[in-house]
């Protein structure tokens, strides 16, 4: 495999990239370990080390391997060393005269001795890396070489880099183990997609699911022909060399389709419908002889045997040992595990439609049945191809059109998006009715939605509105809910004016939560849903909820963010999915979810949840997670952490569809960029969060970070324009602002007024529902009392402030109320004494008028260094504004 292949194993490729010691690199087959040990060895030749590549072989070859590869190295080795090693290669000893002429090549027993001896010699000079593949072919002396190169002391200068199968060999046991786990979902999805052959949504799916995480398998599976020499061809050559009966029972636990027992499959064999019994029926009666039977195979590296639990060793090899047989054999073997699994009504649907094809009710219906098993399961890969599988067999379009209605959903839930896609297309060309199209358009929407397709999205809630209005109105609802998540992120006004047609078919029928909710997105200003939330009430734990109560609670969970009650928010929508393992959280709920907990002061909490893992498959999920990564990291105080993952998320953001993601990482780069030092670019990044004439570009996200854009200008002389955004952001909230915007608002205009501030910081600091806030307001009335009134009051508002964002872990933020306390004592009249002389120079040139960035060019410095040596002056002299910077001289 070429590195270029190396998906997924960037951990696994740097640990051994930068080996010094050795190690034992394990895997089942076709996991990459060799691809990983050629990287491993290319790097160490870059690094200046001697790299020796040892293979299995008779006798005592790989021994002799390891000394060619540095023959040219033993004759300056002293005499004892060397001699013996160019004995054993039959080489010349040359000139050295403590050597004799004639010297007698080393007793076998003596070689790994010799071996140890040179090596260790060579590596005093250059460092050496053996790379040993397929450890288990070696003979004991080489092992037994290898274990004590690897057991030396630190400082030899050798390593060893051992692969091969689990457990390690006895001598090798001691290795530090490194074992390749498979592929993850993300991962393998890309290794198959980097193939030439491009299989449809439902074959790519099948492989994925098939190859279990293996690369090898997703290489093969996904080729138009399998590789000469590539693993399906050596299992097909082990199965040749097995008898027939073994080889017929390989058969029926590959057709199986996953790990079964082996006294049913002995048994299915032993009633096979064939006029001519199973060769392997003779099995079925004796359960030694069962054991026995499985022998031959075991020993071949093609199955496993736990108990009676016959599982297959690759992927690969139970393809080998289905496509062994004919078609017409394995129809008759479908047919007899059919009946042999009549316990387990899923798998006996999936083995009766293997037995034929074309249209069949019977086996449609069962088939639908089975899926629902499987669903209940948790097995989603399962449940979709049984429905599709079902939607094929139906003897009518319409029957056929429910059922991969159904299957639509199944692959949403499986993130899968290309079968989503692919099923919901098929429903198109199978009906046009109204009520299949819009229950099609449901979970289709979504996929495409959590793919970061959103305009996509809109366009199948769109496209099903226009086949003809359903006959229940209530499916139009739920359509808005959808239209209206995507409204909320993409800040679309096509999006926003779709909302308002939506809500106009749905009629009266909607549940009051989804118009009010709709309503909301359409209208932020009016608060149409604020009443709702009076008699919202989060349920207690262990409540029993169904699939309806879930989807309500989320619904109201949705709305209690928007309108700012952030701690009933936490509660309803941690509800919504609490104690149900199956459910797939909404891509409005995980996310509002992190948000309501960030607000409420549950950082911790919100770290759980943002976590990458609950965003496999899900792109725009992972983006929308990661921004609100970084915005803990800014709010934490971690301005590094916060704008490098702001960048990198940026690289794979789509701004148009996901305004909402944009809107918080400007937000986490702008805290980052000002706590840093950089107040001019904080307020850059904090300024594109509105237009140019001050307008939210989002009209919820945007307007919660107005107080802090405000005390950033006032740091970057921009007070004028700040003012202007706090405007049309007091505009934007309405006659009746939430209490959390009311704080934000009241806040942003005590840190942008010249004088009458006193009463504003009273109001802002007053209500402690919102912690950071909270703490915000007081940090600022502290800062506006040292300089205007009084340093002792100023103390105890901002050790309160402290307290608040050490208890949040806004360590940043405590940290500044640290410093402003300690400062607290200096005078107007000593603090330009304490300013240092660059802080002087930086003063002087600020208060002319430069910019930060104009500054630091004049004084050769960064820009961000300017802007730490503001911050330390306007702490020592109290001054708060930039143009007060010239009544320092």
């Amino acid at each position: 495999m070429p590195f270029s292949l190396l998906i997924g194993r960037d951990a696994e490729l740097s640990r051994i990239s930068h080996l010094t010691g050795s190690l034992f690199l394990s895997g089942p087959r076709g996991a990459g370990k060799s691809a990983l040990l050629a990287a491993a060895a290319a790097a160490a030749r870059d690094a200046g080390r001697r790299v020796l590549v040892l293979r299995g072989g008779p006798g005592p070859w790989p021994l002799r391997q390891l000394l060619l590869g540095i023959r040219h190295d033993l004759a300056g080795l002293p005499a004892r060393t060397s001699g013996p090693a160019l004995a054993f290669l039959g080489l010349e000893t040359g000139p050295n005269t403590d050597l004799e002429k004639d010297l007698s090549p080393p007793d076998p027993g003596d070689l790994p001795a010799v071996v140890r001896a040179a090596l260790t010699a060579v590596a005093a000079k250059t460092p050496i890396l053996i790379v040993a593949d397929d450890v288990h072919d070696l003979g004991e002396d080489a092992l037994a070489t290898l274990a004590a190169l690897a057991a030396q002391p630190e400082g030899s200068n050798v390593a060893v880099l051992a692969a091969g199968r689990t457990p390690p060999p006895d001598a090798l046991a001691a290795l530090p183990l490194l074992t390749l786990p498979p592929l993850g979902p993300e991962d393998a999805a890309r290794l198959l997609d980097e193939r030439d052959r491009s299989p449809s949504a439902r074959d790519r799916a099948t492989i994925l699911h098939r190859s279990a995480g293996n690369p090898a398998a997703l290489i093969e599976f996904g080729s138009t022909a399998s590789p000469a020499g590539g693993l399906l061809a050596e299992f097909t050559d082990a199965l040749a060399g097995l008898p027939t009966p073994v080889r017929t029972l390989l058969l029926y636990a590959a057709a199986a389709g996953f790990p079964t027992d082996a006294p049913r499959l002995a048994r299915a064999a032993a009633n096979s419908t064939s006029p001519q019994p199973s060769p392997a029926s003779h099995a079925a009666g004796d359960g030694d002889a069962a054991q026995t039977d499985w022998a031959p195979a075991e020993h071949a590296g093609l199955i496993t045997r736990s108990g009676t639990l016959i599982r297959f060793t690759h992927p690969l090899a139970a393809e080998a040992a289905y496509r062994y047989a004919s078609a017409h054999l394995r129809r008759r073997v479908h047919h007899d595990l059919a009946a042999a699994f009549t316990d387990r009504p899923e798998h006996q649907a999936i083995q009766l439609a293997a037995t034929g094809s074309g249209p069949d009710e019977q086996v449609a219906t069962a088939l639908e049945e089975a899926a629902a098993i499987f669903r209940r399961h948790g097995q989603r890969y399962e449940a979709t191809a049984a429905m599709q599988q079902s939607a094929d067999r139906s003897p009518s379009p319409q029957a056929a059109a429910r059922r991969l209605t159904q299957a639509v959903a199944d692959a949403r839930d499986l993130r899968d998006t290309a079968w989503t896609a692919e099923l919901h297309a098929q429903v198109w060309r199978l009906t046009d009715d109204p009520d299949v199209l819009a229950a099609a358009a449901r979970p289709a929407a979504m996929a495409m939605h959590w793919a970061g397709r959103p305009h996509e999205a809109y366009g199948i809630i769109m496209a099903a509105l226009r086949a003809g209005p359903p006959a229940n109105p209530a499916d139009v609802a739920r359509l808005a809910v959808i239209a209206a998540q995507i409204a909320w992120v993409t800040c679309d006004e096509e999006h926003r004016r779709g909302l308002v047609q939506l809500l106009a078919v749905a009629g009266d029928e909607p549940d009051r939560a989804i118009a009010a909710y709709a309503q909301q997105v359409i209208d932020p200003a009016g608060h149409t849903a604020r009443d709702l939330l009076g008699t919202a009430v989060v349920p207690a734990p262990g409540t029993t909820l169904t699939s309806a109560d879930r989807q309500r609670l989320a619904l109201l969970g949705a709305i209690a963010v928007l309108e700012d009650q952030v701690t009933l928010a936490a509660g309803l929508l941690r509800s919504s999915f609490a104690d149900d393992p199956a459910a797939s959280p909404g891509f409005g709920t995980l996310p509002s979810l992190i948000s309501a907990m960030i607000d409420a002061g549950e950082w911790e909490a919100a770290d759980w949840y943002a976590e990458p893992r609950q965003a496999v498959g899900l792109p725009a999920m992972r983006v929308t997670l990661a921004a609100l990564r970084a915005l803990l990291h800014a709010l934490r105080g971690d301005s590094e952490a916060a704008l490098t993952m702001a960048r990198e998320t940026w690289e794979r953001l789509d701004i148009q569809a996901n305004r909402a993601s944009h809107v918080r990482l400007l937000r986490a780069a702008g805290l980052a960029s000002a706590d840093g030092g950089d107040q001019e670019n904080g307020y850059r990044y904090l300024r594109s969060m509105f237009d140019v004439d001050g307008r939210p570009l989002h009209p919820y996200l945007s307007s919660r970070g107005v107080a802090e854009l405000a005390v950033t200008a006032v740091r970057c002389g921009q007070q004028a324009d700040a003012r202007t955004v706090v405007a049309r952001v007091r505009e934007a909230a309405g006659a009746e602002p939430s209490a959390r915007m009311t704080i934000l608002l009241d806040l942003s205009e005590a840190v942008l007024s010249e004088n009458d501030s006193e009463e504003l910081f009273k109001k802002a600091t007053a209500n402690s529902e919102y912690p950071y806030e909270h703490a915000l307001a007081h940090l600022h009335y502290g800062f506006w009392l040292r300089r205007h009134r009084s340093p002792r009051e100023a103390r105890v508002v901002l050790a309160y402030a402290g307290k608040v964002f050490a208890e949040l872990g806004a360590r940043g933020a405590a940290e500044l109320a640290a410093r402003e306390i300690a400062v607290g004592a200096t005078s107007m009249n000593d603090g330009p004494a304490a300013l240092t002389p660059q802080e002087k120079q930086v003063a002087a040139l600020a208060a002319q008028g430069l910019s930060n960035r104009a500054i630091a060019e004049q004084l050769f410095i960064s820009a961000r260094t300017v802007g730490t040596h503001l911050s330390r002056v306007y702490r020592k002299t109290g001054i708060s504004r930039r143009h007060q910077l010239g009544n320092l001289s």
